[in-house]
């Protein structure tokens, strides 16, 4: 009898131990779950994480969680929400494009809550971490891109999915309990694109990340779901509009094989913003190095661009910094002006910046077929163009710099970590902290990881 989806997915999460990733698995992870730390930490000290903080500690419940920025001894669920919805706050998190969304988000912060409170070791932490974001990267290359253009946010409606099934190992639930907290897990699929540029986009990272921790609880004492949640009529994949609907027998070949860790492998934001941008910022900023630009020298500003940027970029004269991180234009305006686009700029006072203002009307983004990406998208291509000085400069870009193919180094992840941790954390204290989880999989107990992390009184 031919196995479901549920049951193919809750088979290969039973039966997947640590010595199933080889090394460039283990490094990537490691790589992702160190930058996602980090986005967290700086995520913690925004708007965004600090209300969804002090809305979910208010709300009661113990545990043996660490609330990033906040209390320990918080429950998993809300140790999830939180850290998930602050870790999202920046858009400064990873991209896995077979998802078309971030996985860490959901994923780790999901399993980071749950391994703390099972006191689990950074080698279990690591191989539930792999294991959920090979699911979603899997069910995401069957349901997008359709899932992703009909407005769901795959972030959350896939990733809620590798959360659940991340914590069902780390709980060591039996096979059966795990078909039941994927099944219960696809209910609690939600999160719209409209909200983007607003606070609740990120909040729909945590909230999956929390459902994912709820699936899994639930089904350890005995709560059920269907067995064909994903497949079925009015099931998961036909309900969120799904490109193909997840094959049972062309999961069991694909699992794992190889892992989504490595193929397509996941990319680290260079910038605090959309991942559509990043090719366009990496060509802007390199076109003014490369020439010397001044500012007062340009004359206009053209980007072509993929036409899926033009379905994320929903804002053309952003009023808010999280809308900013959502606007082609402003992004180019802030690359021309500073040579960079970083944290500090995705503020009030940049978005009404009269050097910014001056320049946006004079920017024109606009969509090109031959930029398009492949079904299972892997970059968003652009090609900006700089009248300056009586001439056109140009430049190219279909692989940003973060993406696998063109990484980031040690040295520039060692920045990043150590940008979102300014002003939060001693130097001292973030530079080890980078330093320590970058050897997670030599680490027995993530206390000594988390106890940093945790406000010093």
């Amino acid at each position: 009898m031919q196995m479901t989806v549920s049951e193919v997915l809750a088979r290969f999460v039973s039966e997947t131990d640590f010595s199933a990733l080889n090394n460039d698995n283990v490094v990537a992870a490691k790589t992702t779950i160190s930058d996602c730390i980090g986005c967290t930490v700086a995520g913690s000290a925004t708007e965004v994480g600090r209300i969804v903080r002090r809305v979910a500690q208010s709300s009661g419940g113990e545990g043996k969680a660490t609330i990033i920025g906040g209390v320990s001894g918080a429950s998993a669920q809300a140790a999830a929400l939180v850290n998930g919805a602050a870790a999202h706050a920046l858009d400064y998190d990873d991209i896995l494009w077979s998802l078309y969304g971030h996985p860490s988000v959901t994923v780790l912060s999901a399993t980071l809550a749950v391994a703390e409170t099972e006191g689990a070791s950074g080698r279990d932490l690591i191989q539930a971490y792999a294991i959920g974001v090979e699911i979603i990267g899997k069910l995401g290359r069957a349901v997008n891109p359709q899932h992703y253009e009909h407005g769901w946010h795959a972030t959350a409606s896939i990733g809620v999915i590798g959360a659940a099934a991340a914590c069902a190992k780390l709980m060591r639930l039996t096979e059966k309990q795990i078909a039941m907290a994927l099944g219960i897990a696809a209910s609690q699929a939600s999160g719209v694109r409209r909200n983007f540029g607003t606070m609740t986009k990120p909040l729909h990272a945590g909230n999956a990340a929390r459902a994912g921790v709820f699936s899994a609880e639930l089904a350890r004492d005995g709560f059920t779901s269907s067995l064909v949640a994903f497949e079925g009529e009015f099931g998961w994949a036909r309900t969120l509009n799904a490109r193909t609907v997840p094959d049972s027998d062309g999961l069991q070949v694909m699992l794992g094989k190889p892992w989504e860790l490595t193929e397509p492998g996941i990319v680290l934001k260079r910038y605090p913003s959309c991942g559509g941008t990043h090719c366009a910022l990496d060509a802007m900023i390199a076109i003014k190095d490369q020439h010397n630009l001044k500012l007062e020298e340009i004359e206009r500003i053209d980007c072509d661009a993929s036409p899926f940027a033009h379905k994320v970029l929903l804002y053309p004269r952003p009023v808010s910094g999280l809308e900013g991180k959502f606007s082609m234009e402003f992004c180019l305006a802030v690359a021309a002006i500073e040579g960079s686009a970083a944290l500090r700029h995705f503020d009030e006072a940049w978005i009404n910046d009269p050097r910014v203002q001056a320049l946006l009307p004079r920017i024109s983004f606009n969509p090109r077929a031959d930029l398009e990406p492949a079904i299972s998208a892997d970059a968003v291509p652009a090609e900006v163009t700089v009248f300056a000085r009586g001439q056109a400069f140009s430049q190219k870009v279909l692989v940003p710099s973060g993406d696998p193919r063109n990484p980031m180094s040690t040295a520039d992840r060692r920045a990043k970590f150590m940008d979102c941790a300014d002003g939060i954390l001693e130097t001292d204290v973030a530079e080890k902290l980078f330093n320590d989880w970058e050897r997670l999989d030599q680490v027995a107990q993530l206390d000594e990881l988390l106890s940093p992390l945790r406000p010093q009184n």
